[in-house]
């Protein structure tokens, strides 16, 4: 229980750090497109961008 209060406490520093994994992952696939390691890379921040991001979003006050 304890975990969980403090990942709610958190929220929006998780929802940020998602946030800002996603656009990385956006930027760095755009102006590496083609490019085939950084292209990977992009795809992998942007999919662990969004899965933090829903993940902060779904997250609800424990009792």
């Amino acid at each position: 229980m304890e975990h969980n209060n403090r990942i709610y406490k958190h929220r929006i520093k998780i929802r940020s750090i998602g946030l800002l994994l996603l656009l990385s992952g956006i930027i760095l696939a755009y102006f590496y497109y083609g490019i085939e390691p950084q292209e990977t890379i992009g795809g992998f921040l942007c999919g662990l961008g969004l899965s933090v991001l829903l993940i902060s979003v779904a997250i609800k006050k424990s009792n």
